[in-house]
C-alpha cells in the first residue's frame, strides 16, 4: 500500500527543532501559517506528527489527507 500525502497547517512558525525531523516534508510559511506536505507512510505517523505539534504547544490547524496522484505509478 503506498503512502498517502497530507497537507498540516500549523499557526505561526515552526521551531528548529521540528523543521530538522520534517527532511521528508515539503515546508512552507504562508503567513500566519506554516504549511506541511508530504507522504507518511501510515496512520500511526500522522499521529506521531500531530502529538510533536501538540507537544511543543503550538496550534494545529488543519490535517488533510490528499487524493491520490492520478499519473501511473512506476
Amino acid at each position: 500500500m503506498p503512502d498517502a500525502t497530507y497537507q498540516v497547517r500549523v499557526s505561526g512558525e515552526l521551531p528548529a527543532e521540528l523543521l530538522a525531523e520534517l527532511h521528508d516534508l515539503t515546508v512552507s510559511v504562508e503567513p500566519p501559517e506554516t504549511v506541511l506536505h508530504g507522504s507518511l507512510p501510515d496512520q500511526s505517523a500522522v499521529v506521531g506528527l500531530i502529538s510533536r505539534i501538540h507537544g511543543l504547544g503550538l496550534r494545529l490547524i488543519e490535517v488533510r489527507r490528499l487524493p491520490a496522484d492520478d499519473s501511473p505509478a512506476g
